[in-house]
């Protein structure tokens, strides 16, 4: 098969333009249908492809996806403006890349290897920023148009996100070399057997997967509860008005979350977890309330989980969000800093390190909402032996319930249970291979509480062992094709 030649001839080129950002529109945030997140880049990447100026089609493109995301993550974005607008643009202008690179590069390749160009950069530049770059974490991922599809998700417990993202991108691919050849069966028959018979065992795989799921026996009984929901701002307003009123304002919180506490408890839950920002205070207000933790947890025989949020009146020292446990003999068991976010909420920056407590219910360890959107940290929980991954957070209307359902991304990547409680978002306890054992819409009902029997034991996964081998790979795939595809031009292939 000889090398294509760009630009492809088409009079509809405009037209297939059109259709890829409405595609993209509805391909991402709030707006994304999983199926049209698969046909997007396939009528972009025609376009790009049928453009006699390559710059041109790139600055289309990336103008289409700036509007489709400007559109698809208002509100979501926690940067205030102007920075959200610098997200959008870097975003956008980033996500036009592998069209051009695709363009430039593939002509000089032949028959199948020419389709590889755009899934192995699409996928090597997702992981190279969202992997581990952003401050962001993984938000706004391609794989997380994906949710609900358990059987294709299973592909997470192998490759993680990258395999995911690489198989969309790559549909793409393939879609425009068969359309190249006219759809004519001779000439794309092997090519469309070759990859339908790779989707055939992803999906085969996740079928599998989900039909033998075994975990080994035991469940322990834990509740969440938004008690009452933390209005931050006014909290903050609250304080610089008087110390006083601060101090009774939030040790009326605290005091309705200990009954409810002592509730649940005696319900016959023995993990109990509170929301990001339940505990809220200056030293001396965590000083008291870590000490009645104690003893709550101590007289109910229970773990309890308190998020709390130190707040420091010295300007020159940031605001701690930390996780704090305690266990049944009333000593803390488990303190974690928040990661994730820090910058743009001014608080301390954690080490992003995972710790863990032992007990009788598995091994128990715990993060703080953004940090869930951290892939290569909470890798750590495939890692060490986590079991139980708490994880309270605070959310807000605009990011529900996206946010949310990314947390069950990270239970099938590293085979643990995620219970993800979230004032003001969508709370979800999601197994380790991915299903939801309860659920809880914060803004649905009035009764916020999340209860679930939690399996007392992870699964192993081949993620938690090879990590994001297959991201490395496909940046290093995309730099060796493009190198073959530069020796190929400069010899007139």
């Amino acid at each position: 098969m000889t090398s294509n030649k760009f630009p492809y001839p088409d009079r509809l080129s405009y037209l297939w333009l059109a259709i890829g950002f409405v595609l993209a529109l509805f391909s991402t945030g709030k707006l994304a249908i999983p199926l049209f997140a698969w046909l997007s880049s396939i009528f972009l990447l025609r376009f790009m492809r049928t453009q006699k100026r390559g710059l041109v089609g790139y600055l289309l493109i990336a103008l289409s996806l700036a509007a489709a995301m400007a559109i698809a993550w208002r509100g979501m974005i926690a940067v205030p403006p102007p920075g959200s607008a610098v997200v959008i643009v870097s975003g956008a202008l980033m996500g036009g890349i592998p069209f051009i690179a695709d363009r430039f590069l593939s002509p000089h390749l032949k028959g199948l290897w020419a389709t590889l160009v755009f899934p192995l950069i699409s996928t090597g530049l997702e992981f190279l920023s969202m992997g581990s770059g952003s401050p962001m974490g993984s938000f706004g991922a391609s794989g997380y148009s994906q949710y609900g599809n358990s059987v294709l998700l299973q592909l997470l417990s192998v490759t993680g996100m990258w395999g995911l993202s690489f198989l969309m991108n790559w549909t793409a691919s393939i879609v425009n070399w068969a359309w190249e050849q006219r759809f004519e069966w001779p000439s794309i028959r092997h090519g469309l057997a070759l990859y339908g018979g790779i989707m055939a065992l992803v999906l085969a795989y996740g079928g599998a997967r989900l039909t033998f799921a075994r975990i080994e026996p035991g469940t322990v009984r834990v509740a969440s509860f938004t008690e009452v929901s933390t209005d931050l701002p006014a909290l903050m307003n609250t304080l610089r008005s008087g110390r006083v009123a601060f101090g009774q304002a939030t040790r009326d919180i605290h005091a309705r979350y200990f009954e409810r506490t002592a509730t649940e408890a005696r319900a016959g839950a023995k993990i109990i977890l509170w929301p990001e920002v339940a505990g809220i205070g200056v030293e001396e207000d965590e000083t008291a309330l870590m000490e009645q933790g104690r003893e709550v947890a101590k007289r109910e025989g229970i773990y309890l989980a308190i998020p709390f949020l130190t707040i420091y009146q010295d300007d020159k020292r940031p605001h701690e969000n930390k996780l704090i446990v305690f266990d049944p003999a009333g000593s803390q068991a488990m303190e974690h800093v928040k990661y994730g976010g820090n910058m743009f909420e001014g608080s301390k920056l954690g080490d992003g390190i995972l710790r863990t407590t032992e007990t009788p219910y598995g091994t128990l360890s715990g993060v703080i909402c953004w940090d869930t959107d951290f892939i290569n940290r909470i890798a750590q929980s495939g890692r060490n032996g986590t079991d139980i991954l708490l994880s309270p957070a605070h959310d807000w209307r605009e990011i529900n319930p996206v946010h949310g359902q990314m947390s069950a991304f990270r239970a099938i990547e590293n085979g643990v249970t995620v219970i993800r409680h979230a004032d003001l978002g969508l709370s979800v306890v999601t197994d380790p291979y991915g299903r939801t054992l309860a659920a809880m819409d914060h803004h649905a009902t009035a009764d916020r509480t999340m209860v679930a029997q939690v399996p007392t034991h992870g699964v192993r996964t081949i993620y938690s062992t090879i990590g994001d081998l297959f991201g490395w790979l496909s940046a290093g795939g995309f730099v060796a094709v493009a190198i073959w595809s530069v020796i190929r031009r400069r010899r007139g292939l």
